[in-house]
Protein backbone atom coordinates (compact mmCIF):
# COMPACT_ATOMS: atom_id res chain seq x y z
CA UNK A 1 0.00 0.00 0.00
CA UNK A 2 1.35 3.10 -1.14
CA UNK A 3 1.31 5.98 1.77
CA UNK A 4 0.96 9.55 1.19
CA UNK A 5 3.67 11.34 2.71
CA UNK A 6 3.53 14.65 1.00
CA UNK A 7 0.23 16.59 2.49
CA UNK A 8 1.66 15.20 6.15
CA UNK A 9 4.96 16.86 5.23
CA UNK A 10 3.37 19.98 3.94
CA UNK A 11 1.17 20.44 7.03
CA UNK A 12 4.60 20.10 9.28
CA UNK A 13 6.58 22.26 7.46
CA UNK A 14 4.10 24.78 7.49
CA UNK A 15 3.29 24.47 11.25
CA UNK A 16 7.03 24.88 11.83
CA UNK A 17 6.80 28.41 9.20
CA UNK A 18 5.97 31.90 11.57
CA UNK A 19 2.90 33.05 11.47
CA UNK A 20 3.56 35.90 9.26
CA UNK A 21 4.64 33.98 6.81
CA UNK A 22 1.41 32.26 6.20
CA UNK A 23 -0.22 35.66 5.66
CA UNK A 24 -0.56 37.16 2.16
CA UNK A 25 1.15 40.33 2.06
CA UNK A 26 0.29 43.14 -0.06
CA UNK A 27 2.99 44.13 -2.54
CA UNK A 28 3.22 48.27 -1.50
CA UNK A 29 6.63 49.15 -2.60
CA UNK A 30 6.77 52.02 -5.10
CA UNK A 31 6.31 55.68 -4.82
CA UNK A 32 2.39 57.12 -4.09
CA UNK A 33 0.84 60.34 -5.10
CA UNK A 34 -1.89 61.60 -2.55
CA UNK A 35 -4.83 61.74 -4.30
CA UNK A 36 -7.54 62.38 -1.94
CA UNK A 37 -7.27 63.35 2.15
CA UNK A 38 -10.39 62.26 4.08
CA UNK A 39 -11.21 64.47 7.19
CA UNK A 40 -8.42 66.01 6.82
CA UNK A 41 -9.90 69.42 7.46
CA UNK A 42 -12.47 68.69 10.04
CA UNK A 43 -14.65 71.57 11.32
CA UNK A 44 -15.03 72.44 15.26
CA UNK A 45 -18.41 70.52 15.85
CA UNK A 46 -16.77 67.41 15.03
CA UNK A 47 -14.16 67.81 17.80
CA UNK A 48 -15.46 66.89 21.25
CA UNK A 49 -13.07 68.01 23.95
CA UNK A 50 -11.95 67.38 27.29
CA UNK A 51 -11.46 70.53 29.89
CA UNK A 52 -7.74 69.77 29.03
CA UNK A 53 -8.33 69.83 25.46
CA UNK A 54 -10.18 72.60 25.15
CA UNK A 55 -7.97 75.03 27.06
CA UNK A 56 -4.96 73.40 25.11
CA UNK A 57 -6.98 74.34 21.87
CA UNK A 58 -7.40 78.15 23.16
CA UNK A 59 -3.61 79.02 23.91
CA UNK A 60 -3.12 77.49 20.32
CA UNK A 61 -1.45 79.52 18.18
CA UNK A 62 0.21 79.16 15.07
CA UNK A 63 3.75 79.68 16.82
CA UNK A 64 3.05 76.01 18.29
CA UNK A 65 3.22 74.41 14.55
CA UNK A 66 6.16 72.65 14.55
CA UNK A 67 6.27 73.19 10.51
CA UNK A 68 6.93 77.00 11.62
CA UNK A 69 10.16 76.20 12.85
CA UNK A 70 11.10 73.66 10.27
CA UNK A 71 10.51 70.60 12.24
CA UNK A 72 8.82 67.55 10.70
CA UNK A 73 4.84 67.45 11.43
CA UNK A 74 4.93 63.71 12.39
CA UNK A 75 2.41 61.62 13.35
CA UNK A 76 -0.58 61.99 12.85
CA UNK A 77 -0.71 65.50 11.33
CA UNK A 78 2.09 64.45 8.82
CA UNK A 79 0.63 61.06 7.70
CA UNK A 80 -2.23 63.34 5.74
CA UNK A 81 0.06 66.06 4.16
CA UNK A 82 -0.75 66.05 0.35
CA UNK A 83 3.21 64.71 -0.70
CA UNK A 84 4.52 61.39 -2.32
CA UNK A 85 5.14 58.59 -0.01
CA UNK A 86 7.79 56.06 -0.98
CA UNK A 87 7.28 52.52 0.29
CA UNK A 88 10.63 49.96 0.76
CA UNK A 89 8.87 46.95 1.52
CA UNK A 90 11.59 44.11 3.33
CA UNK A 91 10.99 41.07 5.21
CA UNK A 92 11.38 42.62 9.32
CA UNK A 93 10.19 45.94 8.25
CA UNK A 94 8.60 48.39 6.08
CA UNK A 95 9.93 52.31 5.53
CA UNK A 96 8.08 54.86 5.06
CA UNK A 97 10.22 57.72 3.21
CA UNK A 98 7.69 61.24 3.01
CA UNK A 99 9.26 64.45 0.41
CA UNK A 100 7.61 66.49 3.24
CA UNK A 101 10.49 67.41 5.47
CA UNK A 102 12.42 64.35 4.25
CA UNK A 103 10.67 61.85 7.09
CA UNK A 104 11.86 58.82 7.67
CA UNK A 105 9.70 56.25 9.15
CA UNK A 106 10.57 52.65 10.15
CA UNK A 107 7.52 50.38 10.69
CA UNK A 108 8.92 47.29 12.54
CA UNK A 109 6.90 43.60 11.53
CA UNK A 110 9.37 41.45 13.79
CA UNK A 111 7.44 41.11 16.66
CA UNK A 112 9.59 43.91 18.66
CA UNK A 113 7.41 46.12 21.14
CA UNK A 114 8.65 49.75 21.55
CA UNK A 115 11.35 50.25 24.16
CA UNK A 116 10.82 51.47 27.52
CA UNK A 117 13.79 53.98 27.04
CA UNK A 118 12.57 55.41 23.77
CA UNK A 119 11.89 59.46 24.14
CA UNK A 120 8.24 60.80 23.04
CA UNK A 121 9.31 61.38 19.46
CA UNK A 122 7.22 63.76 16.74
CA UNK A 123 7.45 60.47 14.63
CA UNK A 124 6.75 58.28 17.77
CA UNK A 125 8.17 54.58 17.39
CA UNK A 126 6.15 52.34 14.60
CA UNK A 127 5.13 48.65 14.96
CA UNK A 128 3.28 46.81 11.98
CA UNK A 129 1.07 43.50 11.46
CA UNK A 130 -0.62 41.87 8.22
CA UNK A 131 -3.76 41.24 8.17
CA UNK A 132 -4.50 39.74 4.80
CA UNK A 133 -3.59 41.89 2.66
CA UNK A 134 -3.54 45.40 4.57
CA UNK A 135 -0.89 46.64 6.49
CA UNK A 136 -1.68 47.92 10.18
CA UNK A 137 0.83 50.58 12.54
CA UNK A 138 0.41 51.05 15.49
CA UNK A 139 2.59 54.02 16.61
CA UNK A 140 2.93 55.18 20.24
CA UNK A 141 6.05 57.82 22.03
CA UNK A 142 4.46 60.62 20.72
CA UNK A 143 5.58 63.70 21.71
CA UNK A 144 2.97 66.35 22.98
CA UNK A 145 4.88 69.08 20.68
CA UNK A 146 2.67 67.13 17.66
CA UNK A 147 -0.82 68.40 16.39
CA UNK A 148 -3.72 66.24 15.32
CA UNK A 149 -3.91 67.94 11.77
CA UNK A 150 -3.07 71.28 10.03
CA UNK A 151 -5.50 73.10 11.54
CA UNK A 152 -3.71 73.00 14.88
CA UNK A 153 -5.57 70.87 17.14
CA UNK A 154 -3.39 70.20 20.08
CA UNK A 155 -2.33 66.89 20.26
CA UNK A 156 -1.31 65.69 24.68
CA UNK A 157 1.41 63.53 23.97
CA UNK A 158 0.43 61.25 27.19
CA UNK A 159 1.44 58.01 27.38
CA UNK A 160 -2.17 56.66 26.23
CA UNK A 161 -2.10 58.38 23.46
CA UNK A 162 -1.73 55.81 20.05
CA UNK A 163 -2.63 55.95 16.35
CA UNK A 164 -3.28 53.02 14.41
CA UNK A 165 -3.11 53.31 10.40
CA UNK A 166 -4.67 50.77 8.32
CA UNK A 167 -3.12 50.53 4.43
CA UNK A 168 -4.60 48.78 2.23
CA UNK A 169 -4.03 48.35 -2.45
CA UNK A 170 -6.44 47.78 -4.25
CA UNK A 171 -4.80 47.77 -7.83
CA UNK A 172 -2.86 51.03 -8.35
CA UNK A 173 -5.05 52.60 -5.33
CA UNK A 174 -3.67 52.49 -1.50
CA UNK A 175 -6.16 53.17 0.72
CA UNK A 176 -5.53 54.72 4.08
CA UNK A 177 -7.68 54.16 7.28
CA UNK A 178 -6.60 55.98 10.63
CA UNK A 179 -7.44 56.83 13.91
CA UNK A 180 -6.31 58.52 16.25
CA UNK A 181 -6.58 58.00 20.37
CA UNK A 182 -5.79 60.87 22.73
CA UNK A 183 -8.30 60.44 25.83
CA UNK A 184 -6.21 63.35 27.46
CA UNK A 185 -7.44 66.28 25.05
CA UNK A 186 -10.71 64.43 23.54
CA UNK A 187 -13.98 62.77 23.56
CA UNK A 188 -13.42 59.62 21.73
CA UNK A 189 -11.51 59.49 18.56
CA UNK A 190 -10.52 61.21 15.35
CA UNK A 191 -10.44 59.03 12.50
CA UNK A 192 -9.05 60.33 9.01
CA UNK A 193 -7.30 58.94 5.97
CA UNK A 194 -5.89 59.51 2.58
CA UNK A 195 -6.11 57.62 -0.65
CA UNK A 196 -2.85 57.48 -2.72
CA UNK A 197 -1.94 56.33 -6.81
CA UNK A 198 0.49 54.64 -7.44
CA UNK A 199 3.05 56.60 -9.52
CA UNK A 200 5.98 54.23 -11.35
CA UNK A 201 7.89 57.41 -13.05
CA UNK A 202 7.45 59.73 -9.50
CA UNK A 203 10.16 61.04 -8.00
CA UNK A 204 10.51 62.16 -4.20
CA UNK A 205 11.79 65.68 -4.56
CA UNK A 206 14.06 67.85 -2.17
CA UNK A 207 12.25 69.75 0.30
CA UNK A 208 13.46 72.55 1.95
CA UNK A 209 12.71 74.69 4.52
CA UNK A 210 13.58 78.51 5.63
CA UNK A 211 13.60 78.82 9.51
CA UNK A 212 13.51 81.80 8.45
CA UNK A 213 9.96 82.34 6.45
CA UNK A 214 8.89 78.91 8.33
CA UNK A 215 7.29 75.91 6.58
CA UNK A 216 7.77 77.82 3.06
CA UNK A 217 7.96 74.49 0.95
Amino acid sequence: MRVAFLPLLTCLVASLLPASAALAQADLEGIWQPVDPINAHPTEDEFEYTPAGRAAMDEFSAENDPSFHCQMPGVPRGVIDPYPLEIIQQEHQIVFLYEYYHQVRRIYLDGREAPEFWPPTLGGFSTGSWEGETLVVHTTKLSPDNLMNVNGRPFSGAADTYVIERYTRRGDTLELEAVAHDPTNYVGRYEFGMEYKLDPEGQIWEYHCNPSFGDVG
